[in-house]
């Protein structure tokens, strides 16, 4: 019982309907596996009879082509006093050779390609044409040894198609040894027949016979009557084999009738004769023998063996054509029975599986209603056999169901709200972290505590290194989650790289390392994942710069063409420490790094190899590595070098002028997937006096800014693929397009609403010092102690922003959501306010609103605060803060386009006043 278990066990584990495919499985596929080979055979078989035909197709007329060669090589080698009758089958011959020259050319066309015999074909009819052009200057004593290597050759050409159209490989014996007449025994012998016509022709016309010529008589005689004793050994066996080739007897009959007769002929007047003469030495006998005639009776003899051949070629033929008809009866047949047994299976196995499904219906019933939580009845069944005896195990753990159901849910409603809150409940406080320490770091510096630097220099370290980890640790979590998304653009690779080894020098040169670039411009651009994309160089950059010590580092950049178009490979190459295989194998798993070892000495989350692997699987690529134990490491990354987005038709369209403005006007880019909106809003800016481009997607859109570099513009909040937030932190994150002015906004065209943030500017989380300095100087007031308006929710942050503000010689207000915020704005107008967007009690979207109701403060510069990276879940919320808002009251068409103009003129007008004169 033991050898059972396995098999008891695994059935208990699998549903019915696996357990009935399983064993269907095991059923069917010995059965699929021995029908496929069978099938496969019997094709083969078919085609290798197919084959056949073609080889017995071609040799028929290439027999004649043979035939009417040694005819006229008899003929030929007569011409010394030949009679008006043979010159006149001469010509004639000739006729029949290019009759059979044509036949030939016709077969070769249709089959010489797949015999493989096109240009051997070809060799020997040019070999026939060059012998015949020079046969009346060719010296009578070499013509014979040309015709029999044109013979010869002829003979080669019908053994190299027997062996290629598989005519030698026959595995019948009737067929075999017909094919072995066809091939061998007729052709040959015919050849023996043919040079004794054409030997007793030159004896005949010139009247004598030398002791050599005697001789050879003798030879050919043997050798043929050896060639038709093999021709009746082969039809013998063949007719033993198939007595249905009876009938081949008696034209074989006739043939060796009319070949003996021929012989004999040459024995008596050839091969016996005394030699009675004596000339120049040598004796000869005379011979009086007409040639007419004797070229006629080894007419009668070989014409005999041509009706015998082309006899036996069509035997062969009909045997060929009966074995294929009778394999593809076979075939149907087989596939005919398999199917009926096929189907007579399926029908008992379904009603089996009817029968036993009966009962399982109302146990799957039971237990999803168990699961579901209603639990008001026990489970009764109506069927007494084993499977009726769970319905008491039912009963028994439907509680126990229930609860673990709930708990699981729990579990993962808390996994969710988990990682939805860890983004801001992690970040804020690190945030925090590094904007204090940074405050504290100045006024050191100020006050001459320099002994504090280096203290607060490693909290800010270990600070950023704690974000880097959460962050790593949320993009694990999206990947496996499925929420990560890609962002395509159009990447310039040598400027990207130019910005990754600008960043990564200061670590490159912290252990002495030194770092060769090989990346030209031939790279040329690819269409990808940019903050992806340098996510991994920094990683791979960063790693080999930690495990490598006073040694060499080489990014090398390549662009290859294969089939399935353009890929790019980026290689980052070391002189460290190295890796064995058993390293290499840990080395892209999750928390893991080459072996612990490692981790203590050199430190890391062993997070970034799996990350940056898990963003080339997500762009279509992959990562590799190579090592050698103290000889350092290469990483490869390849991808390919345009990206497909899913789903999203990524294109630009030609761009048409709407109205002719001067080329030095103001450049508004309106970036929005619908296209009626692209055509309102540049219709009406350009009506304004503004240049306009559009573009139809967020990575479309930042490549065109980069393009253009425009003077402003003018953002859809809600597109699908990359949104509005997305391409917001992108410009924000991008040093040349950071100083942009950004109008945020949103169109719901069968609405007929819209809304604008009316932001002045945009600063993104964690803050950059010098980019908050560089947006307050922008709008500086002409008088002193100029007043900011700081809202934001987090007490941490708001002070960390309120200390930074003061320090560049402003005044702070500080408020904690908008209701607050508009509470401060009637105590005091600000020249400036910060203005976080999600709070609580009144958010960034509904303080807006309400303020822009005011006119005597719709002046006010207002600069948003967003997160950098945003998650899922913030960009929802974001939306649905903007159509919260659609919702309650938003711009008309009309009013909409009146408010983007009044911003963009506004933001116009703030950057030609800071800009120098």
């Amino acid at each position: 019982m033991k050898l059972l278990q396995p098999a008891t066990e695994l059935m208990g584990r699998l549903k019915y309907p696996e357990k009935f495919v399983l064993i269907g499985a095991l059923l069917l596929l010995p059965l699929i596996l021995v029908l496929s080979q069978f099938l496969e055979q019997i094709n083969w078989d078919i085609d290798f009879a197919a084959k056949e035909q073609n080889g017995v197709t071609y040799v028929v007329p290439l027999y004649e082509f043979l035939t009417g060669i040694q005819e006229h090589a008899g003929l030929a080698t007569a011409e010394f006093n030949r009679p008006p009758a043979l010159d006149a089958r001469f010509e004639a011959v000739e006729q029949e050779i290019a009759d059979s020259i044509r036949a030939v050319n016709a077969v070769d066309a249709q089959l010489g390609d797949s015999l493989r015999v096109s240009d051997q074909w070809t060799a020997l009819r040019e070999q026939w044409i060059t012998l015949n052009s020079q046969l009346r200057i060719m010296p009578p004593e070499d013509k014979p040894t040309a015709y029999q290597a044109l013979v010869k050759d002829t003979l080669g050409l019908i053994t190299v198609i027997a062996n290629n159209s598989n005519l030698i490989l026959d595995p019948n014996i009737d067929s075999y040894y017909l094919m072995d007449n066809l091939i061998s025994n007729l052709p040959i012998t015919v050849d023996y027949l043919s040079q004794i016509r054409a030997l007793g022709l030159q004896v005949a016309t010139r009247s004598r016979e030398s002791a050599e010529d005697k001789t050879r008589f003798i030879i050919l005689n043997g050798l043929a009557r050896s060639g038709l004793q093999s021709i009746q050994n082969s039809f013998n066996y063949a007719v033993a084999a198939d007595s249905r080739l009876r009938t081949l007897h008696q034209a074989n009959a006739e043939m060796q009738v009319a070949t003996e007769r021929y012989l004999h002929f040459v024995d008596l007047q050839l091969a016996q004769r005394e030699l009675r003469i004596t000339v120049d030495a040598l004796d000869y006998a005379v011979v009086s023998l007409n040639p007419v005639s004797f070229a006629t009776t080894a007419g009668t003899s070989i014409e005999s063996f041509t009706q015998l051949y082309h006899l036996s070629a069509e035997s062969l033929n009909s045997l060929l054509i009966e074995r294929i008809d009778n394999l593809m009866a076979v075939r149907s047949n087989v596939v005919l029975v398999t199917a009926l047994a096929l189907v007579a299976a399926v029908y008992l196995f379904v009603g089996f599986y009817r029968s036993v499904q009966n009962t399982i219906r109302a146990l799957d019933r039971a237990s999803k209603r168990m699961i579901s939580g209603q639990m008001d009845g026990d489970l009764v069944l109506e069927n007494r056999d084993e499977l009726a005896q769970v319905a008491i195990a039912f009963n028994n753990i439907a509680k126990e169901l229930v609860t673990a159901r709930d708990q699981a849910l729990d579990a993962n409603k808390a996994k969710s709200t988990f990682l939805a809150n860890m983004s801001h409940e992690l970040r804020t406080p690190l945030n925090a972290i590094i904007g204090y320490s940074e405050l504290i770091e100045e006024e050191c510096e100020e006050t001459g505590q320099d002994e504090f630097v280096p203290d607060l220099k490693k909290i800010q370290t270990a600070a950023n290194h704690l974000l880097s980890l959460i962050n790593d640790i949320l993009d694990l979590s999206k990947i496996e989650a499925g929420k990560m998304d890609l962002y395509l653009e159009m990447i310039d690779i040598p400027r990207m790289v130019g910005d990754v080894v600008t960043t990564i020098a200061p670590m490159i040169e912290k252990n002495g390392n030194h770092l060769n670039v090989d990346c030209t411009t031939s790279t040329g651009v690819i269409n990808a994942d940019m903050t992806k994309l340098r996510q991994i160089m920094f990683n791979l950059l960063s790693n080999a710069s930690k495990f490598t010590k006073d040694g060499e580092i080489r990014l090398e950049c390549e662009r290859t063409t294969r089939t399935d178009g353009d890929w790019i490979a980026f290689r980052v190459i070391d002189s460290g420490i190295g890796m064995s295989d058993e390293q290499i194998g840990r080395l892209f798993q999750d928390f893991s790094q080459a072996d612990s070892s490692t981790t203590r000495k050199y430190g890391g989350t062993g997070l970034g190899l799996a990350i940056s692997k898990r963003f080339c699987q997500m762009m279509g690529g992959d990562i590799t590595v190579t090592s050698e134990v103290g000889k350092g490491s290469v990483f490869t990354v390849t991808l390919p070098a345009n990206i497909p987005q899913p789903d999203v038709e990524i294109h630009i369209p030609a761009l048409a002028r709407l109205a002719n403005v001067p080329a030095g006007a103001t450049l508004v880019l309106v970036i929005d997937d619908d296209a009626v909106v692209r055509e309102v809003v540049s219709r009406f800016l350009n009506k304004e006096g503004f240049r306009v481009e559009t573009a139809p997607t967020g990575d479309i859109g930042l490549q065109r800014a980069r393009e253009l570099s425009p003077d402003i513009i003018t953002l859809d909040v809600m597109m699908p693929g990359m949104d509005g937030w997305a391409v917001l932190s992108a410009l924000k994150a991008d040093p040349d397009l950071s100083s942009i002015p950004v109008i945020m906004m949103s169109i719901v065209g069968d609405k007929n609403m819209g809304f604008a943030l009316g932001a002045s500017d945009y600063l993104t989380k964690p803050i950059d010092r010098e980019r908050l300095v560089s947006v307050l100087r922008k709008f500086e007031c002409e008088a002193t102690g100029c007043t900011v308006l700081v809202v934001e929710d987090d007490p941490a942050a708001r002070e960390v922003l309120a200390r930074a503000v003061q320090r560049e010689g402003w005044q702070v207000c500080e408020a904690e959501n908008g209701r607050v915020a508009l509470e401060q704005l009637a105590i005091e107008t600000p020249d400036i306010i910060l203005l976080d967007l999600m709070m609580p009690e009144m958010d960034g979207f509904e303080f807006l609103t309400e303020m822009r109701k005011r006119p005597h403060w719709a002046d006010i510069p207002v600069v948003v605060i967003t997160a950098m990276s945003l998650t899922n879940e913030d960009r929802e919320k974001l939306n649905q803060q903007v159509q919260r808002i659609l919702q309650k009251g938003a711009y008309s068409h009309d009013e909409l386009l009146t408010e983007v103009q009044k911003l963009v003129v506004r933001v116009t007008e703030r950057a030609n006043a800071t800009r120098p004169s």
